[in-house]
Protein backbone atom coordinates (compact mmCIF):
# COMPACT_ATOMS: atom_id res chain seq x y z
CA UNK A 1 0.00 0.00 0.00
CA UNK A 2 1.87 2.76 -1.40
CA UNK A 3 1.67 6.58 0.11
CA UNK A 4 -0.36 8.87 -2.07
CA UNK A 5 1.39 11.82 -2.67
CA UNK A 6 0.05 15.14 -4.09
CA UNK A 7 1.12 15.79 -7.29
CA UNK A 8 4.48 17.31 -6.70
CA UNK A 9 6.29 14.93 -4.81
CA UNK A 10 6.76 11.23 -5.81
CA UNK A 11 5.21 8.48 -4.33
CA UNK A 12 6.55 6.26 -1.13
CA UNK A 13 6.96 2.92 -1.36
CA UNK A 14 5.74 0.31 0.83
CA UNK A 15 8.98 0.14 2.47
CA UNK A 16 9.34 3.73 2.87
CA UNK A 17 6.14 4.24 4.35
CA UNK A 18 6.84 1.55 6.84
CA UNK A 19 10.06 3.60 7.92
CA UNK A 20 8.08 7.10 7.91
CA UNK A 21 5.53 5.53 10.72
CA UNK A 22 8.48 3.98 12.20
CA UNK A 23 9.99 7.64 12.45
CA UNK A 24 7.13 9.52 13.64
CA UNK A 25 6.69 7.13 16.80
CA UNK A 26 10.35 8.41 17.58
CA UNK A 27 12.49 5.55 16.70
CA UNK A 28 16.09 6.02 15.49
CA UNK A 29 17.23 4.57 12.26
CA UNK A 30 18.88 1.41 14.40
CA UNK A 31 15.73 0.69 16.31
CA UNK A 32 13.91 0.71 13.04
CA UNK A 33 16.61 -1.81 11.62
CA UNK A 34 15.68 -3.92 13.85
CA UNK A 35 11.93 -4.20 13.82
CA UNK A 36 12.32 -4.79 10.17
CA UNK A 37 15.09 -6.65 10.08
CA UNK A 38 17.56 -4.78 7.83
CA UNK A 39 20.80 -3.09 8.25
CA UNK A 40 21.29 0.56 9.93
CA UNK A 41 22.51 1.42 6.35
CA UNK A 42 19.05 0.40 4.34
CA UNK A 43 17.44 2.79 7.35
CA UNK A 44 19.77 5.23 6.21
CA UNK A 45 19.20 4.94 2.66
CA UNK A 46 15.13 4.95 2.63
CA UNK A 47 15.21 7.83 5.02
CA UNK A 48 17.51 10.37 2.67
CA UNK A 49 14.69 8.79 -0.25
CA UNK A 50 12.15 9.72 2.07
CA UNK A 51 13.10 13.44 2.63
CA UNK A 52 14.22 13.71 -1.12
CA UNK A 53 10.27 12.39 -2.74
CA UNK A 54 8.78 14.64 0.28
CA UNK A 55 11.07 17.33 -0.67
CA UNK A 56 12.10 18.04 3.53
CA UNK A 57 15.21 18.54 4.96
CA UNK A 58 14.83 16.02 8.10
CA UNK A 59 12.88 13.00 9.12
CA UNK A 60 10.90 14.95 11.71
CA UNK A 61 9.81 17.17 8.68
CA UNK A 62 9.26 14.34 6.79
CA UNK A 63 6.78 12.63 9.31
CA UNK A 64 5.19 15.34 9.76
CA UNK A 65 4.03 15.87 6.24
CA UNK A 66 3.61 12.57 5.45
CA UNK A 67 0.49 12.85 8.58
CA UNK A 68 -0.09 16.33 7.06
CA UNK A 69 -1.34 15.22 4.06
CA UNK A 70 -2.79 11.58 4.91
CA UNK A 71 -4.76 13.86 6.95
CA UNK A 72 -5.79 16.23 3.73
Amino acid sequence: MSYAMPRDVKPLTDQECKVIKLIAQGKTNREIAYDMGLASSTVKHYVRSICQKLRVPNRTAAAIRYYRDLDA
